[in-house]
């Protein structure tokens, strides 16, 4: 084992606390669609899709399919923090009333 200490690369406030954030970086996950949605013993799970196109050596065209990209669970205080954080982020897309003001 060795002694040198793990690099420091901040933290963040999550609740009530700050946590050191990790030097590993994490994937990052895209999607277009939630097509279906699951609760069972408190659990909350959302499956999560893509849309992409393919070659179609048979016809020479391209056809469209889906791939999920991964099946989020989690428990309903998350959901609810994960619905907070998304409409937060929905509201920071919104167009603004007068664009030639400053931003705050």
């Amino acid at each position: 084992m060795t002694d040198t200490p793990v690099p420091h690369f901040g933290n963040m406030k999550l609740g009530d606390e700050f946590v050191a954030l990790s030097p590993t970086p994490l994937n990052v996950i895209y999607f277009e669609e939630a097509p279906s949605l699951s609760h069972m013993n408190g659990v909350i799970g959302i499956t999560l899709a893509v849309m992409s196109n393919v070659p179609d050596a048979a016809n020479g065209g391209v056809n469209r399919c889906a791939s999920v990209v991964a099946h989020l669970k989690c428990n309903i205080p998350a959901a609810m923090a994960l619905r907070a954080a998304l409409d937060n982020a929905l509201l920071l897309a919104q167009p603004v009333d007068k664009p030639e003001s400053k931003a705050h």
